[in-house]
Formats: C-alpha cells, structure tokens, sequence
C-alpha cells in the first residue's frame, strides 16, 4: 500500500490533473461556440430589420430626401420593433453617434456611447455586431448614393430573453464533463494499478533487498513477471557471492596452513 500511494498514486493524480485541465480547456470552447452560434443566429434575425430600415431610407435618399427628413422613418421602425419582442431599441443614429430617430424619443439628439458609435461607424463590415454582458447591438452601416457614410441603424437586442438556455446548456456541459472525466478516471486508475502492477513488485523487492532482507526466503513473486526475473537474478547473485566467499576463506585457511607449516620446518 505504501508503494501504491507514493509511486501509483501520484502518477495517477497526475494523469487526473491533466485530464482535469483538457476537459476545462474542451468545455470553455463548447460554450464560446455556443455563444457565438447563439450570436450569429440572433444577428441574422436583426440583420432582416436592419436590411428593410435601410430599404426604406436608400428609397428616401433616391428621391432627394435627406436622412434627417425622412419623416415616415418612426413609423417604420416602431413595426420593425414589434416583430421581436426581445428587441429593446432601434436607433438610426447619424456620421457623428447623434440619434437622429428612435423607439424611445426620449433619446433623439443624444450620442451614444463612444464603443458603440466606434463600431457602428468605423467597423470595415456594413452588417456590425456588439455583445454587451445584458445586450447585443447590431446594426447596419447607412452609405448614400456616392457610397459615403450617412449613419448607421442600432438594434439593441435584450440577452437576457435567452439566458435560460445558456444556463441549461451550462448544465449539460458540465454534466457531460464532470461524467467523461469520472470514466476516463476509473480507466485511467485501472489501468495503470493493472499494467504497472510490476513495477510495484520491482520496487519492493529491492526495498526488501537493500533493507537486509534474504530475497530467496522472503520473497516470493509471481512466475514470469518482471519482479519474478529480477528476484532470480539477485538469488544468482547471492548464490555466487556466497560461492566466491567459500573459495576465498578455503584459499586463506590453505595458505595460512602453509604458512604454518614453514614455521615449523
């Protein structure tokens, strides 16, 4: 049990650790993907707002009528709101983050916050996309007839309405984890107790050996393994150890007899 614990115990725990942090690693990027799938799909959504508000004012522009006297523009976009009742706002905001028309009036004339005037105007893609902890913003870039920038559209898009299914899927990820993790586990143990079963049976037979022990009465291993050899082998060793201690006390006892004999001569 000693050997176990501190030689198959620790390369055990070890193997855990790693296991441990693959699966963290594997987890956190399912749910990033997640959250982007996510994303994606409610920004598609928007995307189909975004497309008809623009529609609307290109037709407004082509007719000679500025941005800001498109009148027919609110109206637009308060049926636009009503098609998804997680949609908090929907801004059409000016080259300088002025709104210049919205849901919540309330907001006309105001600028909006600097990183999101900076996405909606300056990103390089016209379909813009920004997630906030509680929201997601997603626009669409305005360009007049000379493809300059005239604004932008600002849907603000309530998070929360799907945060149920991000907490379930948090669950089910976590479970999945926690489950492959005990399986691989209990292989992991099996495994190595199974497979490095010598090595324990090597490490207490030198143990038995440097601490004084007599491996050819002590020990005892099965046939064929690893410990079984190397017992052999150390029975050997003790055997021609002993024989060469023989020869070497009959060599000295002949010689100190002869020795003896010349004495008395």
């Amino acid at each position: 049990m000693k050997i176990f614990i501190e030689i198959h115990l620790r390369f055990v725990a070890t193997v855990w650790l790693i296991l441990m942090a693959v699966l963290s690693l594997l987890y956190l990027i399912n749910y990033m993907k997640f959250d982007s799938l996510m994303s994606g799909v409610v920004s598609s959504k928007l995307e189909v707002i975004s497309s008809s508000l623009e529609s609307s004012i290109l037709k407004a522009e082509r007719l000679g009528i500025h941005l800001k006297s498109a009148n027919n523009l609110p109206d637009l976009m308060e049926r636009a709101k009503s098609r998804d009742v997680n949609v908090k706002l929907i801004h059409i905001i000016g080259n300088d983050g002025v709104v210049i028309y919205s849901t919540d009036s309330q907001l006309v004339g105001q600028k909006v916050e600097a990183n999101l005037s900076k996405r909606a105007l300056r990103s390089t893609e016209a379909n813009w996309m920004l997630a906030t902890d509680k929201d997601l913003y997603s626009g669409l870039q305005l360009k007049d007839s000379f493809d300059e920038l005239i604004g932008s559209v600002v849907i603000q898009y309530d998070k929360s309405s799907f945060s149920g299914t991000y907490a379930q899927v948090r669950l089910h990820l976590l479970e999945m984890t926690v489950g492959i993790f005990l399986i691989f586990s209990l292989i992991v143990f099996l495994v190595i107790r199974l497979c490095f079963g010598d090595i324990s049976g090597v490490i207490h037979l030198i143990e038995q050996y440097t601490g004084g022990e007599k491996v050819t009465k002590t020990f005892d291993a099965p046939e064929g393994s690893l410990a079984f050899k190397l017992a052999e082998q150390m029975k050997q060793g003790e055997q021609m150890k002993a024989q060469v201690s023989s020869e070497l006390d009959a060599i000295q006892t002949l010689k100190e007899k002869q020795k003896t004999e010349g004495l008395s001569k």
